[in-house]
């Protein structure tokens, strides 16, 4: 089965316009899906979380080439805040394993399609998300109290 990975991604970056389906699917790699926004700078690392909660297996942040960004600094901003140089961050508990981010221009749509169906690959042969949050170590139990 394919892992579903959630691919947020830059209006302006990748021209995916016939590579996504009317539901938002990536029609070429099962399990893919697109959300695509005016800037990448506008995805927030809770955006991340939330995905990864609800179920993907994965998430791609895809903005336009570092340096040339349509709105300025956004594909900066996210950037930053993906490798923890700016507030706010990802959080600790999340997998940075399950969470890539892209870099591409607008003509390099096969080089993303490459990325992301590799990306699919290797998220579906990690541990379940359900099997990894179950194998942590519980938080420590309250202390007893006596109640002689």
């Amino acid at each position: 089965m394919a892992a579903k990975v959630i691919n947020l991604v830059c209006e302006r970056a990748c021209d995916l316009s016939s590579h996504v389906d009317s539901e938002g699917r990536l029609k070429d790699i099962a399990g893919a899906w697109v959300v695509s926004y005016p800037c990448s700078g506008m995805i927030q690392p809770l955006q991340i979380e939330a995905a990864l909660k609800a179920g993907a297996e994965g998430v791609v942040v895809h903005g336009c080439q570092l340096g040339d960004c349509y709105y300025r600094e956004g594909n900066k901003m996210i950037h930053d805040r993906l490798i923890g140089d700016r507030p706010p961050g990802l959080k600790k508990a999340v997998d940075r394993r399950r969470v890539i981010g892209l870099w591409l221009s607008r003509y390099q749509t096969q080089r993303f399609l490459t990325e992301v169906k590799e990306f699919s690959t290797y998220v579906s042969s990690l541990e379940p998300i359900a099997a990894a949050a179950a194998a942590k170590p519980a938080d420590k139990p309250a202390p007893k109290t006596d109640v002689t």
